[in-house]
């Protein structure tokens, strides 16, 4: 019944009880599968999240991918929804990482159309059409010609926005020769009005608008329409019907940036009018959708994201390559002495200058235990304390990490960070300077307290960086720890050398450990 009578389908699916201790989970995440497949055709809200969740873990641990798949892209499409981009950005990755078969051509499409509108919104209008146009092939070889009209459409918009309008109007007069739906003229008819509309041609916006409101809508198409009615009444000053339409629009399903427009409408159609009270009132709704508009605006973009995924998968592959090559390290060794004996045995001429080579290894190494013995035993067993003090502390960073591996490998990426922080917060007291300072003097011979007399101006944030330099800390746990980006921990460095009297950056990280080094002697 999904595909004939979603209604149906969903009233159905309403009336199973989940929390039926009998139910077997493969049934329950069956279940959270099909239910947020119902609400999507029904074009309502994906909840609740704690059905897709044990759906997306029992597939996890099963490993169905192909159930999975499907599991991933709608807990996307309830982010995309909800205007989360990011998160469903990442979510819609990993359904395709998930494919077995790329015959699943529906899903495809509309995975490649969900991206295609998150790039879009994002203004990264080149990778968008060509995640739209992926989305119209996959649609056409499901046989779905409507579907894959639609996203032609899409990709007409994307020229609008790059305000290309003689493109666009030719690609939107192509997708209506692909289909009679009633439904999609109604869209194309919209998407051509607001064409002409940006390109300041009234009277044919006028006529397209108005006909695609005679026509049925699905989503927040027909507060579009009216919006953009309302918007071109302002333009021409008929102030009435622009009142008229924006209001309408605001009566049906619309997202922030149709709803902030409608209160710029109102507001301008107010102060027209000399009803300032009223002004105000339209203006301090279209600041709260404003707002709105802004958290999305600052998300990490769909191609960021994107290429950092691409990467976490090459990184994959390259520690699958470094495992077979631990493999095959022993016997290229095993291999490699078995040439050389036979080459000592074929080349005996050559073992006169093997042994000067060792007897000048044996001089050397008798150079150093000479050196090493004018150090005092206590030097020395300070001088090891310390490697070891250092050691356990690096140590402990990785057992509690260790501990929480699972999570982490899950967790988003801002999830991600926020368990970094919080690891170093518990391991270093990085929040608290009056711990930190004596863990790091117990562990590198009072290192802070040298700082601190032997350079006044240091401040510190600089102290925290040179004890996380000294602990091997990667670059990209240091700038969060910090809270900088890369070019402030470069200003940083660069403070630092002017402070301590060096000459740059190399010769800084070289006095750091050499302040250790001589504090151990």
């Amino acid at each position: 019944m999904m595909e004939s009578a979603p209604d149906s389908a969903l009233n159905i699916l309403r009336q199973v009880h989940t929390d039926d201790h009998l139910m077997p989970d493969a049934d329950k995440a069956l279940y959270g599968l099909l239910l947020f497949q119902a609400l999507d055709k029904n074009k309502l809200t994906l909840k609740p999240d704690s059905a897709i969740n044990f759906s997306i873990e029992y597939y996890q641990n099963e490993n169905d991918k192909p159930h999975l798949a499907n599991a991933y892209f709608y807990k996307g499409r309830m982010y995309k929804n909800a205007q989360h981009y990011d998160e469903a950005t990442l979510l819609y990755l990993k359904a395709l990482d998930n494919f077995e078969s790329k015959k699943n051509y529906i899903l495809l499409g509309k995975i490649y159309a969900d991206m295609g509108d998150i790039c879009s919104i994002q203004m990264d209008y080149n990778v968008s059409r060509e995640k739209y146009q992926l989305s119209v092939d996959y649609f056409n070889l499901a046989g779905e010609p409507i579907e894959a009209s639609y996203r032609i459409l899409d990709i007409g918009r994307t020229y609008r926005l790059e305000k290309k309008y003689k493109a666009a109007q030719k690609i939107f007069l192509k997708a209506l020769t692909k289909t009679n739906d009633s439904v999609f003229s109604g869209v194309a008819f919209q998407e051509i009005g607001i064409n002409y509309y940006w390109a300041k041609q009234y009277d044919s916006a006028q006529f397209y608008l108005r006909k695609s409101i005679q026509f049925p809508y699905e989503s927040t198409n027909y507060a579009i329409r009216c919006y953009q009615l309302a918007d071109l009444y302002f333009d021409v000053e008929q102030y009435d019907s622009a009142y008229l339409y924006a209001t309408i629009a605001l009566k049906y399903p619309a997202n922030f940036f149709t709803q902030r427009e409608c209160y710029r409408v109102l507001a301008n159609t107010e102060y027209v009018k000399g009803d300032f009270k009223q002004m105000a009132h339209y203006m301090t709704n279209f600041q709260s959708c404003t707002d709105s508009v802004r958290k999305v605006e600052i998300q990490t973009k769909s191609t960021v994201l994107e290429g950092i995924h691409q990467t976490s998968q090459n990184a994959g592959k390259s520690k699958q390559y470094f495992q077979i090559l631990a493999w095959l390290l022993p016997l290229i060794v095993f291999l490699s002495l078995i040439i050389l004996i036979r080459l000592r045995k074929r080349n005996k001429g050559k073992e006169q200058q093997l042994d000067l080579v060792e007897e000048e290894l044996n001089l050397k190494q008798t150079l150093l235990s000479e050196k090493q013995s004018q150090l005092s035993e206590k030097q020395i067993q300070l001088i090891e304390k310390h490697s070891l003090l250092k050691a356990n502390l690096i140590s402990k960073i990785e057992d509690t990490r260790l501990l929480y591996v699972s999570e982490y490998k899950t967790a988003t990426l801002v999830r991600r960070e926020q368990m970094d922080l919080e690891l170093y917060v518990s391991c270093l007291y990085i929040d608290d300077w009056k711990k930190f300072a004596p863990l790091m003097n117990h562990t590198f011979n009072n290192i802070v307290s040298v700082m601190e007399t032997s350079y006044p101006d240091i401040t510190h944030k600089e102290i925290i960086w040179s004890c996380l330099f000294l602990l091997n800390t990667p670059t990209s746990k240091i700038l969060l720890l910090l809270d900088y980006k890369t070019d402030s921990l470069y200003k940083l460095k660069q403070r630092m050398v002017q402070k301590m009297s060096l000459n740059n950056a190399k010769e800084l990280d070289i006095v750091i450990k050499e302040l250790v080094e001589k504090n151990n002697q």
